[in-house]
């Protein structure tokens, strides 16, 4: 073979293993993934057998054009979760927000929690507008009752602790004491059996735990943005690297946790084996 088809031959091969490079990414990064979870608890009263929530996390802005609000049109459930991060606070577009919202609206109730993105954003009021004029419920430290078929659930939210926190400190403030406190004030207000938490942040599982929180929804951790086989995700905010709570479901005494890898990207702008994913669970009793 002559000099000229080798040198021919390894561009070409470069070319095509960056071009496949490139589509794995691209695929990595915009292929929805979408998990079901089926979650029994004999507290669940009869009215909320069969119940099925989705779960958005970690959306920052990212724009899936009409795909992410299909998927949940087709899936048809009872209530839409939103657990933080909406907006990323580096690169804010309420309208991609909005205009999503605006997708699924009528598909089921939605309740929404904040997450630091919101929390530390300077246009986090003027979100907070459009959602209000759109019927999100917005549940940062607030209890709702939802009530079907004569039978009621509780349902609570956490705002994520961000705002009391200093850019210089954020990663190794330590949020248990702020959610302990906030949680001890919303049971004050709770005559609900079977009680469900949103808060963004996954790492306080000890603290949802102590409280004897039955079913709690977080995000934030991004799946560990690179997942490796076997191991597990690389690095979350707020864990570091090799983070325990990353995606799934984790149970501890009678408390449970859904972490979802979420949708978007901030800082990091790539998932390796860690495809978008939105959640969806079946409450059973």
């Amino acid at each position: 073979m002559k000099l000229k088809d080798k040198r021919f031959k390894k561009i070409f091969s470069i070319a095509a293993a960056a071009a496949l490079l490139a589509l794995f990414s691209i695929w990595q990064n915009n292929g929805i993934v979408i998990t079901h979870y089926q979650y029994t608890n004999h507290k669940i009263p009869e009215g909320f057998d069969n119940f099925t929530i989705v779960q958005v996390s970690d959306l920052h802005n990212k724009d899936f054009h009409g795909r992410l609000s299909e998927k949940i049109k087709a899936i048809n459930p009872d209530m839409i979760v939103i657990t933080g991060d909406l907006i990323d606070r580096r690169n804010t577009n309420i309208d991609v927000a909005v205009q999503f919202i605006e997708e699924i609206i009528q598909t089921a109730p939605i309740y929404y929690v904040s997450g630091n993105h919101e929390q530390l954003s300077e246009i986090f009021g003027e979100l907070k507008e459009e959602l209000n004029q759109r019927n999100v419920n917005i549940i940062d430290n607030t209890f709702e009752v939802l009530n079907r078929n004569g039978d009621r659930i509780g349902l609570m939210g956490i705002a994520d602790p961000a705002i009391h926190q200093t850019e210089r400190s954020y990663l190794w403030y330590d949020s248990s004491a702020y959610v302990r406190s906030s949680i001890e004030a919303l049971y004050k207000s709770i005559d609900t059996e079977f009680n469900i938490l949103l808060s963004h942040r996954p790492e306080l599982f000890d603290v949802y735990e102590e409280m004897k929180v039955d079913l709690v929804f977080s995000g934030h951790a991004h799946g560990g943005q690179v997942r490796i086989p076997l191991v597990g995700g690389l690095v979350a905010p707020n864990q570091g690297f090799f983070p325990k709570y990353t995606e799934g479901m984790y149970t501890n005494g009678t408390t449970s946790m859904i972490v979802s890898r979420g949708l978007g990207n901030s800082i990091i702008p790539l998932r390796i084996l860690n495809r978008p994913e939105l959640v969806v669970v079946t409450l059973n009793r």
